[in-house]
């Protein structure tokens, strides 16, 4: 037989498919209902033939092509119930598609947001407490060395000590007498001088005792006394110290070589 010439010819699943003239090709085509005289589809020598092909699917049984169809169909049947069939329904329905593409979005109120309440912050620049003043330690014994020293009062202003008119002592600013009482809590006897003690006051000042005011007090005992183990005397020593100046703390010796101890007052 000889060779068709290229060209469409039918299959049998309806599609069309190209024959090059000496072959089959992969191309098809949506294929026309047979004709009445039935002609066969053409044989080519050498060339396999149509039927070995895995007929392919009819394009109107995709599903690619029945399912958009069949949701076409809901879609225009739900449309129809939902008009009443009547042709008014039909006439509204692009007008009122219109009339909502055209209006404009209602504005939607803005919520009111609570307002939280903030606690204010404490004040950085607030002033500093100040530190509470320290303990007075009058009444209370304190040691150095081999003597207790104990501070009974201290009293400021005094211009004149003494009794005796002849041996009177005149402060140069004001005198500050300190009485205190001193025991001696060593096991051996030991000398009390008045020149060993010393007072400061709110400047930080260091003022020493005034000798000659002790000598004119006649009723002191702390001016220069030996005092046994286990006794203990009274007396005042006085510090000459500017008018208005005010002592702060004593620093007291049982020697001129001791430590000393200090007595906040």
């Amino acid at each position: 037989m000889s060779a068709s010439p290229a060209g469409w010819y039918p299959q049998e699943d309806g599609r069309l498919r190209y024959w090059d003239g000496q072959q089959w090709t992969e191309h098809f085509a949506p294929g026309q209902a047979p004709s009445p005289t039935g002609a066969p589809t053409p044989r080519v020598e050498g060339a396999a033939p149509a039927a070995d092909v895995k007929p392919a699917r009819p394009w109107f049984r995709k599903k690619r092509v029945l399912i958009p169809a069949g949701l076409l169909a809901l879609v225009v049947f739900g449309s129809a119930l939902s008009g009443g069939g009547g042709t008014e329904g039909t006439d509204a329905a692009p007008v009122a598609a219109e009339s909502s593409t055209s209006a404009p979005a209602a504005k939607v109120a803005p919520r009111p947001t609570a307002k939280v309440p903030t606690t204010a912050a404490p004040a950085t620049n607030a002033p500093a407490a100040k530190p509470a003043p320290p303990k007075s330690q009058v009444g209370k014994p304190v040691r150095d060395g081999k003597f207790a020293f104990t501070v009974r009062s201290v009293k400021c202003g005094i211009a004149v000590v003494g009794d005796n008119p002849y041996l009177q002592v005149k402060a140069q600013g004001q005198f500050c007498a300190v009485q205190l009482t001193v025991e001696n809590i060593g096991d051996e006897p030991q000398s009390m001088f008045a020149d060993n003690q010393y007072a400061f006051d709110t400047k930080g000042r260091k003022f020493s005792a005034n000798s000659m005011a002790s000598m004119a007090d006649e009723s002191s005992q702390v001016l220069w006394e030996e005092i046994n183990p286990g006794n203990a005397v009274k007396g005042k020593v006085y510090f000459d110290l500017p008018k208005g100046a005010k002592l702060t703390s004593l620093e007291l010796h049982d020697s001129a070589f001791s430590g000393g101890v200090k007595v906040r007052l």
